[in-house]
């Protein structure tokens, strides 16, 4: 519906045109199993290698994250955070956490299970663009792999769920490689993917609106039967269904159909205003993909090199020593529109203060699916098709460009995370060492406390020392001096304390229980109970983690 793919010479071009025979759809269903087995244990092996290499979080975000699903499964409710951050993934974290246990273990085995799927979706995805099997299994190969995708794969963030329900949607409209239109039935299955992506990340509402363009412009062709007209209207109107009922959502629990777009901007005036103009903005999000991942782009330009001169040195008779790349990429052409709005739309809402405020590549990571799905197909019809001459150019100019993206890259990242292991340490030393009625009072430095309150499991017994959200007014830490922490812990009725080991706690309430790294649980002294009263506003339990514009 995209246009149509290219169908000569594939296989599963080939499968269809011999008709709807049980014998030829088992002869497409057996390899596509078995490409879809590799592709997921490719997976498994590349998170596999990122967990081992000491990779746990993006941002401070995820262990936010997980608190709200522990949270909701202590206590569901229809909007689990009640802020601007969407509810899908806490609903289906939260619901798997009241299944087995409320722990950071538990979320990051549901992440890492949630990779694997994204790569079967990305895989399914690219079958429908290229039509071409090896294309596809490359592409997915590579998708599955690159670095983002691979650390997105395992962090406990819906990014990478969400931009796979995405790639798989726009591909339910791409025509097969053998035949004017897609099966009406698949855009459907593709709405039903925005609607869990859309209730998940705001970065797929565009392409939301993009997929309800197209499946309509699809019904109101020509040829189309009545069946198939409803069912792509029925598909444009599902697409839109996730965004319209946050927005009502959002009007009646707030009195604001669009509070959650004034809520991140608050946040972001709130952490001060940004440095860059609003040209720099404008193109702050396709920087940031070649920033991070500069070798997907790259790539394709050696191969276009090698080509150019494959082609220009060649003999006459050898002059097709390179299949036409060109040719091969019209299948991404109007994905890559479908992307491209999606980028321009993040970039208008960057101006306006509506966007994420940190590692804005994970917003384009639709995007940067589509591309690495290109560059592998590419790739493997270039590797394929070369002649011998040509294919060591190729290996060379691989080699050259992997080489270049390993010398750079370390220079390139802006933002670096802190995995919080003391603090995920001391909340599971907390979990072990304090019986699970007994409340807690933690001290609040910086976000790290969200690590340290996912760790422990129960954030419905943690009182939290304060808040730092920029958007309240500051407040003083009582973990800075004895009497003010004897005071708070007393009001609160707080049983242990943890925070950092330093002189006003260790005065307080003496040596640690247990410490892990700088951190340390102490019980509160007996005397502690009668020292003070609830200051005014407290409450118990968690305040809201602060979101980072999602």
């Amino acid at each position: 519906m995209l246009g149509p793919a290219p169908a000569p010479g594939r296989e599963a071009g080939r499968a269809l045109d011999a008709g709807s025979s049980v014998e030829a759809a088992s002869a497409v269903s057996i390899p596509f199993a078995r490409d879809l087995a590799l592709v997921a244990l490719a997976k498994a092996v590349v998170s596999a290698l990122v967990l081992a290499l000491g990779f746990r979080a993006v941002s401070d975000d995820d262990f936010a994250r997980v608190v709200l699903a522990q949270a909701w499964a202590h206590a569901p409710r229809l909007d689990p955070t009640g802020t601007s951050w969407l509810p899908v993934p806490f609903w289906l974290i939260g619901a798997l956490f009241r299944v087995f246990a409320p722990t950071l273990e538990v979320a990051r085995a549901v992440a890492f299970a949630l990779g694997l799927a994204s790569a079967a979706l990305v895989h399914l995805a690219a079958r429908w663009i290229t039509g071409d099997r090896r294309a596809a299994l490359a592409g997915a190969l590579l998708a599955g792999a690159f670095p983002w995708s691979a650390c997105l794969g395992v962090a406990t963030v819906p990014e990478l769920p969400t931009a796979a329900l995405s790639l798989f949607a726009v591909a339910s409209l791409v025509a097969p490689p053998a035949g004017p239109a897609p099966p009406a039935g698949r855009a459907l299955f593709g709405a039903v993917a925005l609607v869990l992506a859309t209730l998940s990340r705001y970065e797929p509402w565009s392409v939301a609106v993009a997929f309800a363009a197209m499946a309509l412009l699809a019904a109101a062709r020509l040829g189309q039967s009545r069946g198939a007209q409803a069912k792509l209207a029925l598909a444009a109107l599902v697409a839109l269904a996730g965004p319209a009922a946050w927005i009502a959502w959002n009007r009646v629990a707030h009195g604001d159909a669009l509070h959650f777009l004034a809520r991140v901007a608050s946040y972001r005036n709130a952490i001060g205003p940004g440095g860059d103009g609003s040209l720099l903005r404008l193109f702050a999000y396709p920087a940031a993909m070649v920033r991070e991942e500069p070798e997907l782009f790259v790539w394709p330009i050696a191969i276009a090199l090698v080509a150019w001169r494959a082609r220009r040195g060649a003999a006459p008779g050898a002059a097709r020593s390179l299949p036409s790349l060109l040719r091969a990429a019209r299948p991404y052409a109007l994905p890559g529109a479908v992307a491209a709005f999606q980028i321009a739309a993040l970039s208008l809402a960057l101006v306006r203060d509506g966007a994420p405020t940190h590692h804005p590549e994970r917003a384009t990571l639709l995007a940067l699916l589509l591309l690495a799905l290109a560059v592998g197909d590419l790739s493997a019809r270039a590797f394929r098709g070369a002649l011998a001459g040509a294919r060591r150019a190729l290996g060379g100019a691989l080699l050259v460009v992997l080489a270049l993206g390993a010398f750079f890259r370390p220079h390139l990242r802006r933002e670096h995370f802190n995995p919080r292991r003391d603090e995920v340490a001391i909340g599971h030393a907390a979990a072990e060492l304090t019986p699970p009625s007994a409340p807690l009072l933690l001290e609040v430095a910086d976000y790290g406390h969200l690590a340290a309150l996912a760790a422990l499991g129960r954030p419905e017994g943690v009182y939290p020392d304060r808040s730092i959200d920029p958007r309240d007014p500051p407040v003083r830490s009582s973990f800075e001096d004895p009497a003010s922490l004897a005071r708070r812990a007393a009001g609160l009725g707080a049983a242990y304390l943890i925070g950092r080991v330093r002189p006003p706690v260790i005065d307080f309430a003496g040596p640690p229980l247990a410490t892990r790294g700088a951190w340390g649980i102490w019980p509160v002294p007996p005397a502690g109970g009668a020292l003070g009263a609830l200051p005014e506003g407290s409450s118990r339990g968690p305040a809201h983690p602060v979101e980072v514009a999602p």
